[in-house]
């Protein structure tokens, strides 16, 4: 949970513009109060469609009665980890292409969005999904307040000078938001990725193994 709340948010936005700030966000708060909250509500989203450690989610899912697969109301990006194999030529056997169509996945490969190829067919969908404003860490909700602020002041100021100071902050609360992701990530270099850096050290077809002689495998991974 984030220690920033919107309303916190909004009046950093109006802020930076040289505008007042206001008391609540309830009611008719006044045009720019509105502005800037489209604009806070547009940048939370693209924030949130990178993909943070709170919302990313894999799920397992079967397809219901009729075959489909119905997607999250609130995803804002899903990908099936386990597509099936083509049944139409000229790709059979080959992995089909899953997308979306009106709140369901969709066969693109074999045009249908009927999944039921086998009984208690399973299927790993990877999704990203949209989270309120509170949920968000402190460190990620600064960030997107930065980037906000910027495009309103430049949209209602346009002042050159405040739009480089503004700059320098969004630079500076990015990177706290990316690293405090990393954290929660628990991103390595050594252990994560297809092919991992300590794999690559240490495993058994490296040509310079010396303790091998004495110990056999120095493989960590294993």
């Amino acid at each position: 949970m984030g220690a920033m709340t919107r309303l916190d948010a909004i009046n950093q936005m109006l802020l930076y513009a040289g505008e007042m700030v206001v008391s609540d966000l309830e009611g008719d708060s006044g045009i720019d109060t509105s502005i800037a909250e489209f604009l806070l509500d547009s940048k939370t989203q693209d924030y949130q469609q990178r993909g943070l450690a709170e919302n990313q989610m894999v799920v397992q899912t079967t397809p219901d009665v009729n075959g489909r697969i119905k997607i999250r109301t609130d995803a804002l990006d899903v990908s099936m980890l386990n597509p099936p194999a083509a049944v139409t030529e000229p790709q059979v056997g080959l992995a089909c292409r899953i997308v979306t169509r009106g709140g369901y996945l969709y066969n693109l490969t074999d045009d249908t969005d009927v999944f039921a190829y086998g009984d208690g067919e399973k299927y790993n969908l990877s999704y990203i999904i949209e989270m309120a404003w509170d949920d968000m860490s402190t460190p990620i909700q600064k960030a997107v307040t930065m980037q906000a602020a910027r495009e309103y002041q430049m949209m209602s100021n346009g002042d050159a000078g405040t739009d480089q100071y503004l700059a320098q902050l969004e630079q500076k609360y990015t990177a706290k938001a990316k690293g405090e992701d990393a954290k929660d990530k628990a991103y390595s270099i050594l252990y994560n990725g297809t092919t991992p850096v300590i794999k690559m050290l240490y495993g058994r077809n490296q040509y310079f193994t010396p303790d091998a002689f004495r110990r056999g495998s120095i493989d960590p991974t294993d």
